[in-house]
């Protein structure tokens, strides 16, 4: 009897500890099959269905991906290194899921203190005041292969943006 109890006693304790030492390990990463070649296989289906739907787009040198609303032109000179700027705006996933919006944002662009990622910092300097477009930003010119919070890596996010006032 004392030898089944013992049997028993270890299995239990084998148990616990593989329980613990499995609530004590890091989760799979859910963005682990995020990569370079996912992201491209997306950007690349983006650009053919706006080509199969007529729908024009622009890119910049870096390759990011944008679309001027022709009804929201805006006024004036172009956002430029300095200016402190408002805008609305809105950030998604390339599913349409938000990952983030603001009615009214101000910073200051391009300064050392309030950085942004790099894709809106170069798409911006397309609008000027009143301005509104639609920027579909690689992850390299975003939060990378290792993504930022909720942001997985490998990520091309589109960004809505309206400049509300230049100063």
């Amino acid at each position: 009897m004392k030898r089944v109890n013992f049997i028993f006693k270890s299995i239990v304790l084998v148990l616990f500890l593989a329980g613990l030492v499995s609530s004590c390990m890091k989760p799979e990463d859910p963005s682990s099959g995020n990569t370079a070649e996912a992201e491209a296989t997306l950007i690349k289906s983006w650009k053919t269905q706006m080509k199969s739907n007529n729908l024009p787009y622009d890119s910049t040198a870096s390759k990011i991906f944008y679309v001027i609303d022709k009804t929201k032109v805006g006024t004036g000179a172009n956002v430029t290194t300095g200016n402190k700027v408002t805008v609305k705006y809105t950030g998604t996933f390339m599913d349409g899921a938000i990952f983030d919006s603001s009615e009214s944002f101000t910073y200051t662009h391009k300064s050392s203190t309030e950085r942004m990622i790099a894709g809106w910092e170069e798409g911006i300097e397309l609008l000027n005041k009143g301005a509104k477009a639609t920027f579909l930003i690689p992850s390299a010119l975003a939060y990378g292969e290792y993504g930022y919070y909720s942001i997985p890596g490998y990520s091309p996010l589109f960004f809505i943006i309206e400049v509300v006032d230049i100063k």
